[in-house]
């Protein structure tokens, strides 16, 4: 009877573990089958080459205490930390010391806001879209910091332009709201100043 429990226990034990991936702790039920097999064949790749980084993804049913324990435990490793609540969401980004510079606060940073719209959504889908753009950006910058060769799952230029330079199109926009409000000032003037013509006439 207990060998029986046993081999039966094994028998659903087996494809579970077989199945699981080391880099994913799904604890929010938040990934889909994308953005799993994205974090797979990513990490994948990665182990074939000399330095062998990862990325890990994590996901908590709260937004607090998000740090990673292992953090400096390995080399090489980035960490996507998302947590979730009835009424917030926290998105983090966690390097081990030997890819700060890779991944500095501001760099940190960028990559969360370029995603902040698909971050916030309540939609699976979106969620999903924007963590994966997280993670591809996570990606490029490990790719950059190895140079490692470029594959389908690194951004585009389009897209590592809002994270290498994410207030280009800022300073355009303010200058010409800039440029806008002292045409208007300057045409207050003028109004202003052949009414009062006007009066004293």
């Amino acid at each position: 009877m207990k060998f029986s429990l046993i081999a039966l226990l094994g028998l659903v034990l087996v494809p579970t573990l077989a199945f699981s991936d080391p880099n994913i702790n799904d604890s929010a039920q938040l990934l889909n089958r994308q953005t799993r097999e994205l974090i797979k064949q990513k990490n994948n790749r990665y182990l074939q080459t000399k330095e062998q980084p990862q990325i890990e993804v994590r996901t908590f049913k709260r937004v607090k205490h998000l740090t990673p324990k292992s953090l400096n435990r390995h080399p090489r490793r980035v960490y996507l930390v998302i947590g979730v609540t009835a009424t917030k969401r926290e998105v983090q980004i966690y390097s081990s010391k030997d890819l700060h510079s890779s991944f500095t606060a501001t760099i940190r940073g960028n990559i969360i806001r370029a995603a902040v719209s698909d971050l916030q959504s309540q939609k699976p889908a979106k969620l999903n879209r924007g963590i994966r753009f997280v993670y591809r950006a996570m990606a490029a910058k490990i790719d950059q910091r190895y140079q490692y060769a470029l594959d389908k799952y690194d951004l585009s230029g389009d897209e590592l332009s809002k994270i290498d330079h994410p207030h280009t199109l800022a300073l355009p926009m303010a200058l010409a709201i800039v440029i806008l409000i002292s045409a208007l000032a300057y045409l207050f003037k003028q109004t202003r100043r052949r009414h009062d013509d006007e009066s004293v006439k």
